[in-house]
């Protein structure tokens, strides 16, 4: 007999206080829907060096500290992607957004420490059910084709997983609609771009080794460096974006040292309204970066290929007052669970 994958069940909920699993996390958690991902333990087995005056056999072994991390990958489901986005970025606002429909605003916070996640995850059909407690967002992807699905990958580090625990067994499940690339828009510097794909990208660069002495668990997890990137692939219909990316400017015909900076905005909406809202209300997330550099990036003609490049970018920012990017998030949800 064997577990099949698909029984599985993974449910987030943001956590209020640091070390404690929330007692109502049944209650409050939305189930994500994966296409694959888990939690797993970053742990070495303790052996012992060759001794002077010992055998030549490992004479001993203990288990050493642990922590747990790994990849959700997902179809981006409205509904549920606020709360990966909230303990990405660290600050999220909501308000009514007509009847029924709720816009959710998150930003980037400059703090350090970042809202924590409890975790609930089931392995295959009763394999295993663990709870985690104080987990971070790491990373945070989203991506899409013309042709395809929007869809993300979550980097996810915890503290602690305790295994056993009985599963939520009517988990509220989040079965909003999807997002394909035909309704995706891209807008570099108020201008469309009929980009073939699109890709978007934050690390926090958390790092996942402070143990401390007496305890097996990370003793912390703090943020480094913020990283706001992407790419998107195009074919060009002049020579603007070799020359922002190469020379800095458009207008430019040889290399300076400035970098253009303009604003990128990835516009994705469902087609379905939002069940009981307005008509027109879709379900979406708009992300704005007001200031981008792109990187440089060579054409590469062969043989009687259409030229097409993957264009790479970095988010900027320029003025402290302002955010790196501003993601809104249009759903059925109050509030971020």
């Amino acid at each position: 007999m064997g577990f099949s994958s698909q029984a599985g069940q993974v449910l987030f909920a943001t956590q209020a206080t640091p070390g404690t699993f929330p007692a109502g996390f049944s209650t409050d958690a939305l189930a994500m829907k994966l296409k694959s991902g888990s939690l797993g333990s970053n742990r070495e087995l303790l052996i012992t060096d060759p001794e002077i005056g010992g055998g030549r056999d490992t004479v001993d072994a203990y288990l050493g500290a642990v922590s747990w991390s790994g990849d959700y990958e997902f179809y981006a489901r409205m509904d549920a992607l606020p709360i990966l986005l909230k303990a990405c970025l660290g600050t999220a606002t909501s308000a009514a957004d007509g009847v029924v429909a709720y816009k959710h605003t998150i930003t980037p916070s400059d703090s350090a420490t970042l809202p924590f996640l409890a975790i609930e995850e089931k392995i295959g059909n009763g394999l295993e059910t663990h709870n985690y407690t104080d987990s971070v967002v790491n990373t945070f992807h989203l991506e899409a084709e013309a042709n395809g699905y929007l869809s993300g990958t979550a980097g996810i580090i915890s503290k602690k997983q305790v295994a056993g625990v009985t599963p939520t067994a009517t988990p509220t499940w989040d079965d909003s609609n999807l997002i394909v690339g035909t309704n995706i828009t891209l807008t570099y510097g108020g201008v469309t771009l009929p980009a073939k794909s699109f890709s978007f990208d934050l690390n926090n660069n958390f790092e996942d080794d402070d143990f401390r002495l007496g305890s097996f668990y990370l003793g912390d997890l703090t943020a480094k460096g913020r990283e706001v990137s992407g790419s998107f692939t195009i074919r060009p219909a002049d020579n603007s974006l070799w020359r922002r990316a190469v020379y800095g400017a458009s207008s430019a015909t040889e290399a300076g040292g400035l970098t253009n900076k303009d604003s990128l905005v990835i516009d994705c909406k469902t087609y379905e309204d939002i069940p009981g809202a307005a008509v027109g209300k879709k379900y979406g997330i708009k992300i704005t970066i007001p200031k981008i550099a792109l990187e440089p990036y060579n054409n590469e003609p062969s043989g009687d290929d259409i030229l097409e490049n993957d264009i790479s970018w970095r988010g900027l920012r320029p003025i402290a007052a302002n955010s790196i990017c501003t993601v809104e998030v249009t759903n059925k949800q109050a509030t971020i669970k």
